[in-house]
């Protein structure tokens, strides 16, 4: 499934798996100026193909990261020969993209061998520059964007106020890549694949992450380990976060934010 809107002369498009006619999880992925920041799941990579196409021409893809829900648009544009550029890290793993577990194959889809380019720090793609910066974090391969003044942060903040990680999830060096890069950029508008935000609120983000590091160090120091933390902290946690880190054999879990501000 797919929805769309505009915002100058970027297009933001959300793609989902439907199940039982309902999307679970919405991932977004964006067109600007003939490239495609990222690409949504592998479940919706034929329908998000022939969307783009009515769109204009497409130079080249660019790819935040390499997790499943950002790549599916790349799988077919490398197919047909168009340039898809990632992470020098990651080149190894599109083109032997490992099986992922059952629940990410229902809400995403399995990502299939992709033949991509490295990026360099700064790209040029018939005139439009693109600038490229590391931001480790979400993982490890992680990068930001920067075309004109739309800035493109892909996993590096899902939510301003994160109650769950998965499990690549490093949130110390998210936050150092969020205060030293992305806040030293020229943007109104932070363009992510879960989350869209704005200069003016990302520093309730660090606030709120500042906030969870003293605390769980302070509860460290009393001498609670990671379990009595998590009851501590959240002593009261919708059911959506008990069933993903239920339905995800932990693969997302509260314990990634403890862990990694500990």
């Amino acid at each position: 499934m797919i929805q769309s809107t505009k915002d100058g002369e970027l297009v933001i498009i959300k793609t989902g798996t439907p199940i039982d006619g309902n999307v679970l999880m919405w991932t977004t992925f964006y067109y600007c100026k003939g490239i495609v920041i990222d690409g949504g799941c592998p479940n919706t990579a034929e329908e998000a193909y022939k969307f783009v196409k009515d769109l204009g021409d497409i130079d080249a893809v660019v790819l935040t990261h390499h997790h499943e829900d950002h790549i599916g648009l790349a799988q077919i544009l490398s197919n047909e020969g168009f340039d898809v550029y990632i992470s020098k890290h990651s080149i190894d793993i599109l083109r032997n993209p490992p099986d992922i577990p059952e629940y990410r194959r229902i809400v995403w889809g399995q990502p299939k061998p992709i033949n991509a380019l490295p990026l360099e720090e700064e790209l040029n793609i018939k005139g439009i520059d693109i600038k490229v910066y590391k931001a480790p974090g979400h993982s490890k391969d992680h990068v930001v964007f920067q075309i004109d003044d739309y800035i493109f942060i892909g996993d590096l903040i899902g939510s301003l106020k994160p109650k769950i990680a998965f499990y690549s999830d490093n949130y110390s060096q998210i936050l150092e890549s969020v205060e030293n890069v992305v806040l030293t950029l020229d943007f109104e508008k932070a363009y992510g694949g879960h989350i869209i935000t704005t200069k003016d609120e990302i520093p309730l983000f660090i606030e709120y992450i500042k906030y969870l590091k003293n605390r769980i160090r302070e509860l460290r120091e009393d001498g609670h380990d990671t379990n009595e933390i998590i009851d501590l902290l959240w002593d009261r946690i919708s059911e959506k976060v008990l069933m993903m880190e239920a339905v995800s054999g932990g693969e997302w879990h509260r314990r990634y934010l403890v862990e990694t501000l500990l």
